[in-house]
């Protein structure tokens, strides 16, 4: 007489079966830890006076902190801080261009909320899709001001022959 094994065994070793096969599915990379994955720190965070408030630019950031390229760039935070005093966040920079071929390479962003005569202090964190964050940025320090408007060259009167 045959003897079959029970259907726990069978159920079993179906479960092991496929346990094994999921490991060969999906796309094969290097496993990294998460604070590699993060972008790398924008160290040119630069402010200006415009006459609308203060002007905040910045380059894209390129490669995570690891030194790989970068793709999944998703957005920048911008914080604010009166002179000596906690930052805040006052705006978030959407990045919209991650799948076009030509990805824009400078940032900028204008604080309208701003005093003449007051000093403030700015700092951009960078995230990936994904939420990774970067650490903060260079912090930009400016005193708000009106900017004096270019001088303006008045024409030279032309002497003429009598």
């Amino acid at each position: 007489m045959h003897k079959h094994p029970p259907v726990s065994f069978c159920l079993l070793a179906a479960l092991c079966a496929a346990g094994l096969a999921l490991p060969a599915c999906g796309r094969k990379t290097a496993v990294r830890p998460p604070e590699m994955v993060a972008p790398e720190t924008i160290e040119n965070l630069a402010a200006s006076n415009v006459s609308d408030g203060v002007r905040l630019t910045w380059r894209r950031p390129a490669t995570y902190v690891d030194g790989t390229r970068m793709n999944d760039l998703g957005a920048f935070r911008v914080e604010r801080a009166s002179a000596g005093g906690p930052f805040s966040q006052v705006a978030t920079v959407a990045v919209t261009d991650q799948e076009r071929f030509q990805q824009e390479r400078r940032f900028r962003w204008v604080d309208l909320d701003t005093t003449v005569g007051q000093t403030y202090q700015y700092r951009v964190i960078s995230s990936t899709t994904d939420a990774y964050v970067s650490d903060p940025s260079n912090v930009a320090t400016i005193e708000r001001q009106i900017p004096t408007p270019a001088p303006t060259h008045a024409a030279t009167p032309v002497a003429t022959p009598r």
